[in-house]
């Protein structure tokens, strides 16, 4: 049984970059008073950062979103098919549920239902207050979700990014920044009594994308799998 779910943008979150100029700087050992290639790192820093969230199919700076959630029912007499044990928002971790609304009627948090910050799981309370299943026709969820992103402000409520996810996006912009203007497909390079040099070509043993294996099973651990 299949429920839709659509998801509407309220608020776009300011910025997206998953880590900051000073934190990769300081990585790649640069002075900050040396600027002169603050415009590079920027654009890389945000480059990479998108390359993450498409690659874990998922916004990770916090947002205003709202979810509508339509549950099954056969053509006639229009009968509801499904009860959901949970409903899972399209967006976590939770920093704050605005509203949700059952077929109309606004519920009460704590009293009609709760949710899971960390997983982004609602789920529905009976009257005496035992979990029961979501049977009705159609329940809007608005809310934010996310992470505080590196040099946000504090925010009540909200989780800081993981710092894995940081350390992926910095060790992929050193690897981009070191490697510009350097020809690709250069096997070797030495000069008798200095030294020789020699660089990858291709992917590295085990990897089967676009990501170096260590870097691709930390976004492993963040990735939502890809609606058909």
């Amino acid at each position: 049984m299949a429920t839709t779910v659509l998801t509407t943008i309220v608020t776009p979150a300011a910025a997206l970059d998953l880590t900051t100029l000073a934190s990769i700087k300081d990585d790649l050992a640069i002075p900050a008073s040396d600027t002169s290639s603050d415009a590079t790192l920027a654009r890389y820093v945000t480059e990479q950062s998108a390359l993450v969230a498409r690659t874990c199919n998922r916004v990770f700076a916090i947002e205003a979103v709202r979810d509508q959630f339509f549950l099954e029912r056969d053509l006639a007499p229009h009968m509801l098919l499904q009860r959901l044990p949970a409903l899972q928002l399209s967006r976590w971790p939770l920093v704050a549920v605005s509203s949700v609304t059952e077929d109309g009627v606004a519920l009460n948090p704590g009293a009609d239902f709760l949710a899971d910050p960390a997983s982004g799981r609602l789920l529905r309370l009976d009257d005496d207050g035992s979990v029961r299943p979501w049977h009705a026709v159609t329940v809007v969820v608005a809310y934010e979700a996310g992470y505080l992103l590196p040099g946000e402000p504090p925010l009540a409520g909200a989780q800081s990014l993981p710092a894995d996810l940081e350390t992926a996006v910095l060790r992929l912009v050193t690897a981009r920044f070191k490697a510009r203007g350097r020809d690709p497909f250069l096997k070797s390079q030495g000069e008798p009594g200095v030294g020789q040099e020699q660089y990858w070509i291709g992917a590295l043993p085990g990897q089967t994308g676009p990501l170096p294996p260590d870097i691709a099973a930390v976004l492993d651990k963040y990735r939502v799998p890809a609606l058909a």
